[in-house]
């Protein structure tokens, strides 16, 4: 039978087995494996799939070792050198960056906004993280049916001055926007408890003020005396946001 011992530098192939302990014992202290083969032809033959698989996950290592060090330098080194390299971006990608941050910073800037109003309105009597939730819901859901997030913070304070847990018995309305779960809640599937919820509500108080034109009027359900009155106010809590805005709109760049 023939041998073949795989080194990283020569194939030896010994015959027979007169010589064959001493020649493994020897292979042994150099770290050298012995692989039985049944001839010459099989000796190359298992000799050339080793080294088959050797270069393939060696290539399988340079091509991962290639991936990190690219994406290394895209994420760290690339921004700093871009500048002082000249590097050009391209322009839609610089579109896309740009367009996304702006619409970005546009929204925080929104709920920003909108928190420093409903703070002013309520005399600073909420909690930091009240006021930035209630402020990001109005914004998103003022957005989403198209009407004016001031004067849906007017209607807010109008009636139930931001308390998200005000019931009128009577009435049957309930939470931050005195939502009529008769009318309302109920057609959409909310158990009265539900509308006490301000994200419920204020998407609710949204589509109602929308439903009826954006008149303030006919959102309270009033008449006489008490709705002249209720329009009255929420008018002049409006006068007082949009003063407010106003006076600290950012000055133009």
């Amino acid at each position: 039978m023939l041998y073949f011992a795989l080194t990283h530098l020569r194939l030896f192939t010994f015959e027979g087995g007169g010589n064959l302990a001493r020649g493994e014992k020897d292979m042994r202290l150099l770290n050298i494996m012995l692989i039985p083969c049944g001839s010459a032809s099989d000796v190359y033959s298992k000799f050339k799939k080793r080294m088959v698989f050797h270069t393939i996950l060696e290539t399988a290592k340079l091509i991962i070792i290639f991936s990190i060090a690219v994406l290394f330098l895209l994420e760290y080194i690339s921004p700093l050198t871009q500048g002082g390299l000249g590097i050009d971006v391209p322009v839609r990608i610089k579109e896309l960056i740009s367009f996304t941050k702006s619409a970005r910073d546009s929204s925080v800037q929104e709920v920003l906004r909108l928190t420093d109003m409903i703070r002013l309105i309520t005399d600073d009597q909420l909690s930091e993280g009240k006021l930035l939730r209630y402020a990001g819901l109005i914004c998103h859901a003022s957005q989403k049916y198209g009407v004016n997030p001031l004067e849906i913070i007017a209607l807010i304070m109008a009636e139930s001055g931001f308390k998200e847990n005000s019931i009128n018995r009577e009435t049957g309305d309930y939470g931050l926007g005195q939502i009529n779960w008769e009318h309302w809640g109920k057609d959409y599937g909310y158990s009265p408890q539900e509308l006490l919820d301000p994200s419920i509500n204020i998407f609710l108080t949204c589509h109602v003020y929308k439903f009826f034109g954006q008149d303030p009027g006919k959102y309270h359900r009033g008449n006489g005396i008490q709705c002249k009155a209720y329009l009255v106010n929420v008018r002049s809590i409006l006068s007082t946001l949009k003063a407010f805005a106003e006076l600290y709109k950012p000055p133009i760049s």
